[in-house]
């Protein structure tokens, strides 16, 4: 990992991400970029004088904290749509990742616009990192959403090489199809418990067959399977373990595609107990 974005507006939210970043930054020897958007639409006499404190406070804070001992860090304070730059940034700039903090609720207002994060995650075409706790060294306990696609098996990969000494739970979420038909019994006992079981043989199968594709597999990585939906299965399964990192593909099977983009995708990032990590199929 060469480069590494992260975007702030200065907000407590937006010192998580840099702290993240510049923590992972530490971790990978990667040059972190540094973005602060100044929306076009505010006037000159406004923008410039801003565009000056920002670029002494982001001094300032690279200065101050230890996380950015040894960081090389490049400054960027930019005039544009913020979610718009810093999608074309994270691609000027060729990053390896994007940083960003978590979402600020805004009300109705995003019922009609959107929110940046959102915006960002569509438009963004490298992995994206949505900062969500404090930042206070390596990641140790890391879930993995699995759909057994190549987008699966990348951010699987990706997960392994931020968080090298942590072993990664890779989860399956599965429905069973028209279950309201299967649960009935009779002669040849439970339709429901054998489909279930069928169903999970084959998952077992699949797991199995994708731990062997992964670049760096770990012996120690643990693969579990979960009836229900993805969302709710991987924020269980984070809350249970105390997870402090979700990873997920974004243009897998539809499922992940609705989970990243979707209205479930909103449910994900804006409402994950733990930082988000997004990968997108390059």
């Amino acid at each position: 990992m060469k480069n590494i974005l992260v975007a702030t507006d200065l907000s407590e939210r937006s010192d998580l991400a840099m702290n993240r970043a510049a923590l992972l930054a530490q971790q990978m020897n990667a040059l972190l970029h540094i973005v602060y958007v100044i929306d076009d639409e505010v006037s000159s006499t406004i923008a410039l004088p801003l565009q000056e404190c920002v670029s002494v406070e982001l001094e300032r804070q690279i200065n101050v904290s230890p996380l950015f001992k040894g960081v090389k860090t490049k400054i960027y304070v930019e005039f544009g749509h913020p979610w718009r730059m810093i999608a074309d940034l994270a691609e000027h700039h060729r990053a390896d990742l994007l940083v960003l903090g978590a979402h600020r609720n805004r009300g109705i207002r995003e019922l009609f616009s959107g929110t940046t994060l959102h915006r960002v995650a569509k438009a963004c075409k490298v992995p994206l990192l949505v900062a969500i706790s404090r930042a206070t060294g390596p990641y140790k306990k890391v879930i993995v959403g699995v759909d057994f696609s190549e987008c699966a098996r990348l951010a699987t990969d990706l997960a392994s090489r931020i968080s090298p000494e942590a072993p990664l739970t890779l989860i399956n979420s599965y429905h069973i199809p028209f279950k309201s038909f299967t649960e009935r019994g009779g002669k040849h006992g439970n339709i429901l418990i054998r489909e279930k079981k069928r169903l999970e043989s084959e998952i077992r199968s699949h797991l199995s067959d994708f731990t062997v594709t992964l670049t760096n597999p770990n012996e120690d990585n643990v693969a579990i399977m979960k009836e229900g939906g993805p969302v709710e299965v991987l924020q269980e399964q984070a809350k249970v373990s105390n997870a402090d990192l979700i990873c997920i593909g974004s243009h897998g099977k539809p499922w992940l595609v609705d989970a990243l983009l979707g209205n479930t995708a909103y449910e994900l990032l804006m409402n994950s107990p733990c930082d988000v990590l997004a990968v997108p199929l390059r």
